[in-house]
């Protein structure tokens, strides 16, 4: 199995055409073919249905193809860090962050980041908290900050929890349960979640409460659209206090629900890799995230 295999069977399953694949990897189609039916003959199975409607990837295929992104992000951080080790820091970093991601820190801490390290190229992916995750399992992403809880996505990660965020369940001004006592009254209604209950934290509350989940759910990962949805329906929301009463100083207001059982926090934890697979890019970013959100004495956006 060699790289240049693995490279050619990502480009296929993302552009979905023998002929895009060779294109962007600038060889051309009958090496690229050739190069996938040795890689089928090495491993015994058939990677790529081909037909009169395209390519299609198998299943065999779609894990070789989860396995070689993995791989061939590998290859670049061992590049990239080698080209540091001789002294230059100038690679590529992705950072995932979470919609509720609290912003003074953050800026605060990666404008300092980038004043030490102005070559390094800098991508920030806003993303539902399990797409974070899968970004970083698959090796897309380099740091991520989330709000998901250690304990349902752990998978051997380095997690330090940054931010403490309090969270409550709203509705809109003048919604017929808002002044609702207990979660079970509110399980006929529609729901606004930022994930799905299986990930949410708000899904924690029902298992802690051994109560059975609402089946009327709606996900959205944009928190404009997120928040135009609670104030225009009557879904019950989840929210940071603090996003919360940012909107409320916006003019939008919400009824915040007072329940008997308590809402769990929405805290804010940076995960990555373990520290010796991390490049120093991403070591560097790190340590400026952890300052930045855990010392009483680091600057503020401004300072």
């Amino acid at each position: 199995m060699k790289l240049h295999q693995l490279r050619a069977m990502l480009a296929i399953s993302e552009s979905g055409s023998i002929q895009e694949a060779s294109r962007l990897l600038h060889i051309s189609q009958p090496a690229l073919s050739k190069g996938i039916k040795e890689l089928e003959a090495e491993l015994g199975v058939p990677l790529l249905v081909r037909s009169n409607r395209g390519i299609t990837v198998t299943e065999f295929g779609e894990r070789l193809v989860r396995r070689a992104r993995l791989i061939l992000e590998e290859v670049r951080r061992a590049r990239e860090e080698i080209d540091t080790l001789k002294g230059v820091m100038d690679g590529k970093l992705s950072i995932g962050v979470s919609p509720v991601t609290p912003g003074a820190q953050f800026i605060s801490s990666l404008n300092r980041y980038r004043k030490r390290y102005p070559k390094v190229q800098v991508q920030i992916h806003e993303l539902r908290p399990s797409k974070l995750m899968e970004g970083l399992r698959e090796g897309q992403l380099d740091l991520v900050l989330t709000s998901l809880p250690e304990s349902r996505s752990a998978d051997g990660f380095h997690w330090t929890e940054l931010y403490e965020q309090p969270a409550v369940l709203a509705v809109r001004k003048g919604h017929p349960l808002r002044g609702a006592r207990s979660l079970r009254e509110l399980l006929g209604e529609e729901w606004l979640l930022q994930d799905s209950l299986e990930q949410s934290k708000v899904g924690m509350m029902f298992v802690d409460n051994h109560i059975e989940y609402p089946q009327n759910v709606t996900e959205c990962a944009s928190v404009v659209l997120f928040s135009e949805l609670a104030i225009n329906s009557d879904a019950v929301s989840y929210w940071s206090r603090r996003l919360l009463e940012h909107l409320q100083r916006l003019g939008q207001e919400l009824d915040v629900l007072d329940l008997i059982e308590q809402v769990p926090p929405m805290n804010i934890s940076l995960v990555c890799r373990d520290q010796e697979l991390m490049t120093r890019e991403a070591k560097a970013l790190a340590d400026e995230l952890v300052y930045a959100y855990k010392s009483p004495h680091a600057p503020k956006l401004g300072d």
